[in-house]
């Protein structure tokens, strides 16, 4: 048995990282639950007095926790990025991908409503202004509103039923969900087990160049599906650990150290940093167009862009499962997304000048523009000289 490990990449491990961060997340967040009240008057004193200084390592699990949350969105854009760059949603990848947005999607609502149940200052207001912005879908926003909250505001039914989301319902849901993605029933299903690739799976992927698939030899097992993943999650965890024990302020906002206040807001609101692009998408279009109002604009663009990534492989005309730095057009295109996705999380932690905004405009048409153009673009890419 061989047990070199040859083309190391860690993008194709970051899936195996987000699984085990997922399942500290879960045990910390078993611990935490056993001391958090999810009462709008004695949240904030539950995980700040109870769970900080009373509860046995209390500090220790809740540090585990927020600095864990933070790190597992970074790794979740990396992986969906990479992901991209690599070209891992077409063809025998469309299901992965599919499955994965699913889980992206569940986790945005796993990590907003844990943001919310500390009921820090911050969180709060947060919570208060990203809620209310639901009232600019047509038709129905505001009985969306009233039906996240639970009442006109946060309350304590707000604070319950995000509770009831946060630490049941939704970690049961994406569990499911990562086993489907991960294939585990078809990998339960294989009955021949050995050290090469053809007895891991069931039939050989095919990779698409032209018309004639390439054809692949058998890798070795043990280090592509064992070494590999061992050692990106084994690198992982001891930066993660030294995080949250050394620079844990990295997942803590200042604010968020004051119990929440109805009636003092905030000079300039935020979310936690994974949520800064979508909520600059909805503040950037300030103008309105004739009777449609600007919020209806932001709303839209937000839809969209998340629904470009979400039908992303029927977007992308061109059949070749290539890296986008082997195509000639699509290396601009994903270029252009990273760079307004970094620019609009940038800008969403700035305060609301009008040259942010206008700026913010500037990339958030950019990065809706690009799923447009994709189809498009794609083609041209495939039949064009080039």
């Amino acid at each position: 048995m061989k047990l070199q490990i040859p083309n190391f990449n860690i993008l194709l491990y970051t899936g195996t990282i987000l699984v085990v961060l997922f399942i500290i997340m879960a045990i910390s967040g078993i611990y935490l639950a056993l001391y958090y009240k999810p009462d709008f008057n004695l949240a904030f004193e539950s995980v700040n007095s109870v769970i900080m200084h009373e509860a046995p390592y209390g500090w220790m699990w809740r540090k585990f926790h927020a600095v864990g949350s933070t790190l597992f969105f970074l790794i979740l854009y990396i992986h969906m990025f990479g992901m991209i760059y690599l070209g891992f949603y077409k063809h025998t990848k469309r299901y992965f991908w599919l499955t994965g947005m699913a889980l992206y999607f569940g986790f945005m609502v796993v990590g907003f409503t844990g943001y919310v149940l500390p009921m820090g200052q911050m969180s709060y207001w947060a919570a208060q202004v990203i809620t209310s912005l639901l009232a600019y879908i047509p038709g129905f926003g505001s009985d969306a509103m009233r039906l996240v909250r639970g009442d006109y505001s946060l309350s304590d039914v707000t604070l319950m039923r995000f509770y009831v989301l946060h630490i049941a319902l939704m970690p049961a849901l994406l569990g499911a969900i990562i086993l489907f993605h991960a294939n585990f029933f078809k990998w339960y299903a294989t009955t021949k087990f050995s050290f090469n690739r053809k007895g891991l799976h069931v039939k050989k992927e095919l990779r698409y160049a032209k018309n004639t698939p390439a054809k692949k030899e058998p890798k070795p097992f043990f280090s592509n599906s064992v070494l590999k993943p061992l050692l990106a999650t084994t690198l992982f965890l001891a930066f993660y650990f030294y995080l949250a024990f050394f620079h844990d302020y990295i997942a803590f906002d200042s604010l968020n150290f004051i119990p929440a206040n109805p009636q003092e807001t905030p000079s300039h609101i935020y979310p936690e940093w994974y949520f800064l692009w979508m909520l600059q998408l909805l503040k950037s279009f300030f103008i309105d167009i004739g009777p449609i109002k600007g919020g209806y604009i932001g709303m839209a663009s937000l839809v969209i862009i998340n629904l470009g990534f979400l039908f992303l492989p029927f977007l992308d005309k061109n059949p070749k499962r290539l890296k986008a730095s082997q195509r000639p057009y699509f290396k601009w295109w994903f270029s252009l997304l990273i760079i307004s996705f970094l620019a609009l999380t940038i800008l969403g932690k700035l305060p609301g000048t009008e040259f942010v905004l206008w700026l913010g405009m500037g990339f958030s048409t950019i990065m809706m523009g690009l799923f447009f153009i994709l189809p498009w673009l794609s083609k041209r890419e495939l039949y064009g000289k080039s």
